[in-house]
């Protein structure tokens, strides 16, 4: 082979090789990239302003919207109902009814009217607090028992174990008791509109 000969092939070998560079780097400037998932995760909004459970808050938060609207008021309601049950259930004789009005804002007009009378009532009839007496009530069962959401109705049951304590911790006793809760939705809010407390049962 001649040395012209392999100057010629040389030359072809290299145009060759630089096409073939070009057509690469034009190939991945045209290729698209790889599809995303351009799916975004609605958050639901949140039912009532403000969250008794902070930890079902960061919950429920972080839920994303489903196909049952329903089903979504439905678990909101039987929430509410859980941390309303709790902590409407436990007072003590030092926490001068905080367990009632701290729920203010979770009743409807009617039951607050009611619940004020019947705090201002107590208060105005208790003197002496320095004896320790309390109930720690603490949500175990909570049945949805009714619900319409068209109507903007509930009625959830929540059964409660309670320790009662007076003086020393070590004088306790232990029992369950239902409460159920009546809920009317107003303004696009659940609120409880009616108390209703069950027998005390053995634990």
């Amino acid at each position: 082979m001649t040395r012209k000969l392999l100057l010629i092939v040389g030359t072809a070998v290299i145009l060759a090789l630089i096409a073939l560079g070009v057509w690469f780097v034009l190939q991945r400037r045209t290729t698209p990239p790889p599809d995303t998932n351009t799916n975004t995760a609605n958050v639901l909004p949140n039912v009532n302003t403000v969250v008794l459970n902070t930890n079902a808050a960061a919950n429920e938060n972080a839920n994303t919207s489903t196909s049952n609207p329903e089903q979504d008021q439905r678990a909101a309601v039987q929430q509410l109902a859980r941390s309303f049950a709790s902590i409407y259930g436990s007072f003590s004789t030092q926490n001068n009814f905080e367990n009632i009005t701290d729920l203010y804002f979770y009743m409807t007009p009617a039951l607050k009217a009611q619940q004020e009378q019947f705090v201002a009532a107590e208060q105005a009839k208790r003197t002496d607090t320095s004896l320790y007496r309390g109930t720690a009530s603490e949500a175990r069962i909570v049945s949805v028992e009714a619900f319409d959401l068209s109507a903007g109705t509930a009625q959830v049951k929540v059964t409660l174990q309670r320790v009662e304590s007076s003086g020393a911790t070590s004088n306790s006793t232990v029992y369950y008791q239902d409460l159920t809760l009546t809920f009317e939705r107003l303004q696009g809010a659940w609120k409880v509109g009616r108390i209703a407390w069950g027998a005390k049962r053995d634990a």
